[in-house]
């Protein structure tokens, strides 16, 4: 019989899908550089990364909530969580990083929406922040899985 994911497993999916949820390549970019990847896989990641990290602050780009960017989110999320995760078993990995990620798409995008107008100061530093935050959580996630 086949245990269970664990709760520390679990917990790295979910950090890792709320990361991928606010940036959606940012968290695969971590794991090309930390888990061992291709070196043409790290070659793609990490300028597509990047490039989001600078298209996210562009006023024109659009809602991480459309179907297609949301989608790719949780598909990005569930992704980044069995690989993080490598389980044998990584159905609930796979759903507790795509879980994340709708849950960091969603609060990402409310807290962007919200915090420049009720504070009256512009997006670049809450968009700034939301960069640090996806990264801190990611590199979270990775630290917590290897642990």
């Amino acid at each position: 019989m086949t245990r269970p994911a664990s709760s520390s497993s679990l917990a790295a999916a979910a950090l890792l899908g709320i990361a991928t949820g606010m940036r959606s390549l940012l968290p695969l970019a971590l794991l090309s550089l930390t888990q061992g990847s291709h070196r043409g896989l790290r070659a793609l990641l990490l300028p597509l990364a990047a490039t989001e990290l600078v298209g996210d602050k562009l006023p024109w780009i659009p809602s991480r909530l459309g179907p297609v960017p949301l989608g790719a989110r949780l598909l990005a999320g569930g992704i980044g969580a069995a690989w993080l995760t490598r389980s044998r078993r990584p159905t609930p990995l796979v759903l507790a990083g795509a879980a994340g990620a709708l849950a960091g798409a969603l609060l990402g995008s409310r807290a962007r929406k919200r915090l420049p107008h009720s504070t009256g100061t512009p997006d670049l530093p809450w968009a700034v922040l939301e960069d640090v935050t996806a990264a801190a959580l990611a590199g979270t996630a990775v630290r917590l899985a290897s642990a």
